[in-house]
């Protein structure tokens, strides 16, 4: 019984104290003004305008005008405790918020260490979501794209659009 107690006393001084998130979108909430942390919304005008200059297929094209919101999530610990959260809680509760709402994995990409990993959730034929996260030794991010795509749309922007471009832009 005491290991128990003692387990679950751990786990809540390894996380967060704020409650779970429940979509990407609370996970981002949640987060953005917390310590270590910085949360920006990238306006969409200026990602399309960045990316597309050297942007010549037309379905990339198309792809860019249909995004609707663009986040990113960057956290790097200042103190032991956000080292622990970083170490031990905030990549397995977003996991849980992408197994909770079905989002799928994307095997596009190169899986090697401090590569983005993306997930995307669809409706019908419409991908209406993609995130991109990755923890590499001392940090977080997350990157999430709203808007409407076609599947071959997502692979092209995943396979032709380098992710970092957008970190760039956050300045």
């Amino acid at each position: 019984m005491m290991v128990v107690v003692l387990s679950a006393i751990q786990a809540c001084s390894s996380t967060s104290k704020l409650p779970a998130a429940q979509s990407t979108g609370e996970f981002f909430q949640k987060y953005r003004n917390e310590a270590g942390f910085k949360g920006t919304t990238v306006p969409v005008g200026l990602v399309s305008r960045y990316i597309s200059k050297e942007i010549t297929d037309t379905t990339l094209q198309a792809a860019l005008k249909n995004i609707s919101s663009v986040r990113v999530l960057s956290f790097t610990p200042t103190t032991r405790q956000s080292r622990r959260l970083l170490e031990r809680g905030l990549t397995q509760e977003l996991d849980q918020v992408l197994q909770k709402d079905n989002y799928t994995a994307i095997p596009l990409l190169d899986e090697a260490p401090g590569m983005l990993q993306f997930r995307m959730r669809q409706s019908n034929e419409q991908v209406q979501e993609l995130v991109g996260y990755r923890k590499h030794g001392n940090s977080f991010l997350m990157l999430q794209v709203n808007g409407r795509f076609t599947r071959q749309q997502v692979e092209l922007m995943l396979q032709k659009i380098d992710p970092d471009l957008l970190i760039s832009l956050l300045g």
